[in-house]
């Protein structure tokens, strides 16, 4: 019964994935914070086609009680909407975020905390200074070897004035 054990045990890890999982588990990591200083990126540049860039063609999103389905272009006219009325000053990680990758590496989540200071309009269109902190979780899988965003729910509270 051991031996039978021990080649079952054996004959399953040679199914497994082939290469170095841990540098393989690394290169995705890496990759994943890359696209999370995209998103830095993106707001302070106040260019929607780079935050929308690594989404699948439509995304969950989940937030205000809400849970829409929405196509890329959709989400980016309406970030772009978004960027032409603000001005950013802050948008900074409150603490790293928090990666967890598949053990088959094909899904992970990101988990990430912000503070976001901007200027925008009023609705009489007076400038007027905000303060928000921001969580969320992003959820990607492994598209035809690239990591995509499928799923992202957010929360926030107004900041410390």
């Amino acid at each position: 019964m051991r031996q039978t054990y021990w080649i079952l045990l054996g004959s399953l890890a040679a199914c497994g994935p082939q290469g170095n999982p841990t540098a393989e588990r690394a290169a995705d990591r890496a990759e994943l914070l890359r696209l999370h200083e995209l998103q830095r990126t993106a707001h302070l540049e106040e260019r929607a086609d780079l935050l929308v860039a690594p989404m699948a063609d439509t995304v969950v999103n989940v937030g205000r009680g809400v849970v829409a389905v929405e196509s890329r272009g959709a989400s980016q006219r309406q970030f772009q909407a978004y960027f032409d009325q603000v001005t950013f000053q802050e948008w900074s990680d409150v603490a790293p975020p928090v990666i967890r990758i598949s053990a088959g590496g094909t899904m992970a989540y990101v988990i990430v905390q912000k503070r976001v200071r901007l200027t925008a309009p009023d609705s009489a269109g007076t400038p007027r200074a905000e303060h928000t902190l921001f969580a969320w979780l992003e959820i990607y899988e492994k598209q035809r070897g690239r990591w995509t965003m499928t799923t992202i729910a957010s929360t926030d509270q107004p900041g410390p004035a």
